[in-house]
């Protein structure tokens, strides 16, 4: 066979479509470093350079002459759930909040397919997969940095935060570098389904013990539980896989695991984290957080249908945050919660459906003889898995970096095989 055609349609097409997968990759790269792109700026920007990547890919396959949609477990729900959030758009109490709410959602939307669309090879796959470890890997060894007064960038120095010593490296809250950081761990596990070389075994083992150690000292006790759950999943997945035959080394790394970690708890800064029962401050405990969910249920009750609207939550929660709080809240601290108080009752069937299909897809997935689907499979699963436990009592999908992670570690699972690379 000759090479293509440089000028053809199909060349055209390849690179435009490249263009667009290397935008979200920026993305993925940008999104963490920009203070979890918590600011307007940096949402804006996000929504830019979805826009344009989307642009270059459409304008691609219009120059090829034509377009093949790829379909996914979740695009009925996602019908359902753009439908919902416009009738809340419509109903809502801040409409003009709401419809910037509206617009993020969508950009998450498009980057979720144009991660479906543009990594079809083995090689995206494994580009993609780098990309995050490498950005865990960052975010753990310049947060070690600087927690130990070794920053050299004052744009990230959030001090007056008032977070302390805890490791929150380039993000303003380290409860939000931990929901990073236990998404991405699995994925680095995975590796290990790929290439059992001793030297690359080591390099990994030296990875997640550094990953390990800065999901310790960010001192988040919902990243902690979370990531414990989704390894454990991990683990119960590998054990019962009869593609996987190394259950007894599986064994002895999860024991290790177990002695890093218990060395870990017995430093000062965690044991006395574990002993606090009470936070002062922006970081509110388990039991400000369970006095605010009342409030929260008072204000689903009074909006079943459509909600408040999207976005609305730190407005209209001021008429029903009970009495005594030393904050005002912006968040529910969970995401259920929050979610379905801006759009009603109605999403609680729908984020059900989602997770159905999208379990049922990782798990057909997790069947398959190829380790490399398996193994990324897995990984993501275990880490989409993880934040899902970590939303009962956070606000991890409120932050656009880690939302946007969320996003594309779905969009793994969700997608289809990969194909071979094309030469």
């Amino acid at each position: 066979m000759g090479l293509p055609d440089k000028q053809g349609p199909a060349f055209v097409d390849t690179r435009f479509t490249a263009a667009a997968r290397f935008l979200i990759y920026g993305l993925l790269i940008f999104t963490p470093l920009a203070r979890g792109s918590v600011q307007g700026w940096a949402i804006a920007t996000i929504e830019v350079a979805t826009l344009i990547s989307l642009t270059l890919f459409l304008l691609g396959k219009c120059l090829a002459g034509g377009f093949e949609w790829i379909p996914t477990p979740l695009d009925k729900p996602f019908v359902v759930l753009v439908i919902l959030t416009g009738l809340s758009v419509v109903f809502s109490l801040e409409r003009r909040t709401s419809i910037w709410s509206a617009i993020f959602l969508l950009t998450c939307l498009i980057i979720f397919y144009l991660v479906i669309q543009t990594v079809r090879t083995r090689a995206h796959v494994r580009h993609l997969i780098y990309l995050l470890i490498g950005m865990a890997v960052f975010l753990s060894i310049f947060g070690l940095f600087k927690k130990f007064g070794a920053n050299p960038f004052p744009w990230w120095d959030y001090g007056d935060l008032g977070y302390g010593s805890r490791l929150a490296s380039t993000y303003g809250c380290p409860n939000h570098l931990a929901g990073y950081i236990e998404m991405t761990l699995p994925l680095l596990l995975g590796l290990f389904l790929l290439d059992f070389r001793p030297a690359i075994a080591f390099i990994l083992g030296y990875l997640t013990l550094l990953l390990l150690v800065a999901l310790m000292l960010s001192l988040s006790r919902g990243g902690w539980i979370s990531a414990a759950l989704g390894l454990a999943f991990m683990v119960g997945m590998l054990l019962k896989s009869r593609h996987f035959i190394r259950k007894r080394m599986l064994i002895a790394i999860v024991a290790g695991v177990v002695i890093l970690a218990v060395i870990a708890l017995v430093s000062t800064p965690v044991v006395e984290r574990l002993q606090t029962a009470m936070e002062r401050g922006r970081d509110p405990s388990f039991h400000s957080r369970v006095v605010v969910w009342g409030g929260v249920i008072k204000m689903i009750a009074d909006h079943p249908l459509t909600g408040i609207g999207p976005g609305a939550f730190k407005t209209v929660f001021m008429q029903y945050q009970p009495p005594g709080m030393m904050a005002h809240f912006f968040m529910a601290h969970n995401d259920y919660f929050h979610f379905v108080s801006e759009t009603g009752l109605l999403l609680v069937p729908v984020i059900l459906w989602m997770m159905v299909v999208f379990y049922r897809r990782g798990l057909e997935k997790l069947k398959h003889p190829s380790r490399l689907v398996r193994a990324t499979t897995l990984g993501a699963l275990s880490g989409v898995t993880a934040l899902l436990v970590h939303s009962i009592y956070d606000f991890n999908l409120h932050i656009p970096a880690n939302a946007i992670l969320f996003v594309v570690l779905a969009a793994i699972v969700a997608a289809p095989l990969p194909v071979h690379d094309i030469m």
